[in-house]
């Protein structure tokens, strides 16, 4: 009796290898039906995605969002088919690129997308920002996913993400697929195995698509002050100078080094704030003194700007174009939702920002997909022809 039922046993496991073999034969012939993967090696994104959003609590930002992923796990229009004959560009970033609470149509990706199909034709421009993610992050992205389309231009705003970093960072590492973890094993299969794929895309599919925002307002006027001595905040910068800032030189240069290896130019743009040495015209509130993570708002900003002038350093060094978008947008807080983050007001005044400098940049750099001119630009921000601007 027990030899029978173990025999059985046996040809089950067996037919149940056999039949896991022959699918994967089968999807790796015929195209997985969901089609949600990235077959890189590493990267996994949120392939054919669409959230709704339920804000509760953040006057600033929409009841109702609605968040979209195409086909690549990017927010924006599908690539054609013929795309090596569209002027192409992809933003990279994190949370301050993909705007996750930021409603279709009003991320400054798709604004800057708007103002640039004026003026170029054909035009494909997709949003690759992921929440949380670093240069670590960045650099995989790249290589997996963004060089394998071959666009253009890469656009990278960058900075928020680093600081104090030397090694790759939680929200990184969650997006990538390695097989230290349950979750991540999961990942990894469904990378290297088509059935895998099949069965990890099913189970999103089948997920919930309906998020609730509760982080609550933001009042700047009942945020509590912090004053700092110049030896408290000497000892504070200290902490994210030295090894972490040469670590995030290293790898901003490697990503603007890997890109131009692959025939993509990139395009560096610093991250702006609403903290800093400023009053907010929209409260009165001296942002220099609000508490912040700890600290002050003034500290927070020298932190950042230690960061940015890495990424002013870098533009010059591999005479990369940069729009210092940290120097130009203002501190006001009818453009923040939170101390970093945008509004719909915020998106449209950093799409604007950027939009003459990159027009004018484009225009030298692809002139045959220019269709009407662009407007006049504030030279302290662009130099197409001489890279870096200060």
């Amino acid at each position: 009796m027990k030899k029978r039922v173990f025999s059985r046993l046996i040809l089950i496991v067996f037919g149940l290898g056999l039949g896991l073999a022959l699918l994967e034969g089968v999807l790796r012939v015929w195209d997985n039906p969901f089609g949600y993967r990235v077959k890189g090696e590493r990267i996994v994104l949120p392939i054919r995605r669409r959230y709704t959003i339920r804000n509760h609590s953040n006057p600033k930002l929409d009841s109702i969002i609605i968040h979209t992923k195409n086909s690549l796990g990017f927010r924006g229009p599908e690539p054609p088919e013929n795309l090596d004959v569209f002027l192409s560009i992809i933003a990279v970033g994190g949370s301050t690129t993909e705007q996750f609470n930021i409603s279709d149509g009003n991320t400054w990706v798709e604004l800057l997308a708007a103002s640039l199909g004026q003026h170029f034709r054909p035009l494909w421009v997709n949003n690759a920002g992921m929440v949380g993610h670093s240069t670590f992050g960045h650099l995989v992205l790249l290589q997996d996913v963004i060089v394998p389309l071959q666009p253009d231009v890469v656009l990278l705003l960058v900075g928020a993400n680093e600081l104090g970093l030397v090694d790759i960072g939680p929200y990184d590492r969650e997006s990538l697929a390695q097989p230290d973890s349950l979750e991540g094993a999961v990942k990894w299969a469904s990378l290297h195995s088509e059935v895998g794929a099949l069965a990890f895309n099913f189970v999103r599919y089948l997920q919930t698509r309906t998020l609730e925002y509760d982080r609550g307002y933001m009042d700047l006027t009942a945020l509590p002050r912090v004053e700092l001595s110049e030896a408290q905040t000497s000892r504070i910068l200290a902490q994210y100078q030295g090894e972490p800032l040469e670590s995030y030189r290293q790898r901003l240069t490697r990503l603007v080094v890997t890109a131009r290896a692959n025939g993509i130019e990139p395009v560096l743009i610093t991250q702006p704030a609403l903290y800093g040495d400023a009053i907010d015209p929209t409260t009165g509130v001296d942002l220099a003194t609000i508490e912040f993570r700890g600290k002050n708002g003034a500290t927070e900003w020298a932190i950042l700007e230690l960061y940015n002038d890495i990424t002013r350093q870098v533009a010059q060094q591999q005479n990369v174009f940069l729009i210092d978008l940290a120097g130009t947008m203002p501190k006001d807080s009818q453009y923040y939702r939170d101390m970093i983050h945008y509004t719909n007001t915020g998106s449209q005044r950093v799409a604007g920002i950027l939009f003459p400098a990159l027009c004018a940049y484009l225009a030298e750099m692809f002139p045959a997909f220019l269709q009407t001119p662009c407007p006049a630009t504030d030279p302290a921000i662009r130099s197409p022809s001489g890279g870096y601007s200060p």
